[in-house]
């Protein structure tokens, strides 16, 4: 991992261990451990009654109601687990650009969710979302499901599959092979053209809460504010392409408009399948403390 990443990624880390993340509204699963899950299991905690089936352990048989009732009833207690975590970062080139905080506001971000995970008692795994509009769209980073110094994380990188003009959709299919009932955590600017519904559904499929986090630059929610204006050049930072264009009151009032209408799609789509979008701009981040508003709007606490 390049060291300005690292660093990065050290410095949210030691942020959230201060915190931890807060629980979906669905009871997440994981292996056994010591919170308490949403199913039947072998700690102390009552669930629940119900009539006695055969092979039903006979130690749990509740001789008080028996002897009232004549009937043979089981008590059941609640599992015990170890809830889980999944990251999944984007790692495309428009998540490092020139001149941006954006790739170390990531890595921070990472951190400070892997913190809390980690301060939560929860396991975690990491994943680079390659995101190429066919074929694998991830990896799982090595060293991502151990402690923050064993990440190797692998760089932000345009995908070399990509031909020109197709969108970049990271998306959870592929080789990603996903912990059911678990927490999802999404970092991406959803920069690219696909529909919020269907990419929205595929991360939320089996999971137990989604949350996605945008990471936007200062110049991605407003390039008139970061002094863009006039004849420019414009590179697109995954394809190549080169587009000459002017940016004027009314093109910057276009583009403006686009982006509010596509978060606004997001929203609705999350929405959908009970997810919630956190929008973070890089520049706040590397600047002060994420974790504030990850806090009010209920991922951290």
């Amino acid at each position: 991992m390049r060291p300005d990443l690292r660093e990065a990624a050290v410095r949210g880390h030691a942020r959230g261990t201060a915190l931890s993340l807060a629980p979906p509204a669905r009871t997440p699963a994981g292996a056994a451990g010591e919170r308490l899950g949403g199913r039947v299991g072998s700690s102390v905690e009552f669930m629940d009654f119900r009539a006695y089936a055969p092979g039903d352990d006979l130690r749990r048989l509740d001789w008080a109601a028996y002897a009232r009732t004549d009937r043979l009833i089981t008590r059941l207690y609640r599992e015990e687990v170890t809830p889980h975590c999944d990251l999944l970062v984007d790692a495309t080139a428009s998540m490092d650009l020139p001149d941006a905080p954006k790739a170390a506001a990531v890595m921070r971000v990472a951190g400070l969710l892997a913190g809390a995970a980690e301060a939560s008692r929860w396991s975690t795994r990491l994943f680079a979302l390659d995101a190429p509009a066919e074929g694998p769209v991830g990896r799982e980073v090595p060293g991502g499901n151990a402690g923050l110094e064993a990440w190797d994380w692998p760089g932000f990188a345009e995908s070399a599959d990509r031909g020109p003009g197709e969108a970049k959709t990271p998306t959870v299919r592929g080789p990603l092979r996903l912990k059911r009932q678990a927490l999802r955590i999404v970092v991406s600017d959803l920069l690219f053209e696909a529909d919020p519904e269907a990419v929205a559904a595929r991360f939320a499929d089996g999971a137990a809460g989604l949350t996605v986090v945008q990471l936007l630059c200062e110049r991605d929610a407003d390039p008139g504010g970061d002094g863009f204006s006039g004849d420019v050049r414009l590179v697109d930072a995954e394809a190549g392409l080169l587009r000459e264009a002017r940016l004027d009151a009314a093109a910057l009032r276009a583009y403006r408009e686009a982006l509010r209408a596509h978060t606004e799609r997001w929203v609705a789509a999350l929405g959908r399948v009970d997810a919630r979008l956190v929008t973070l701009i890089a520049e706040d981040v590397v600047a002060g403390d994420a974790a504030k508003t990850l806090i009010e709007r209920g991922v951290l606490r």
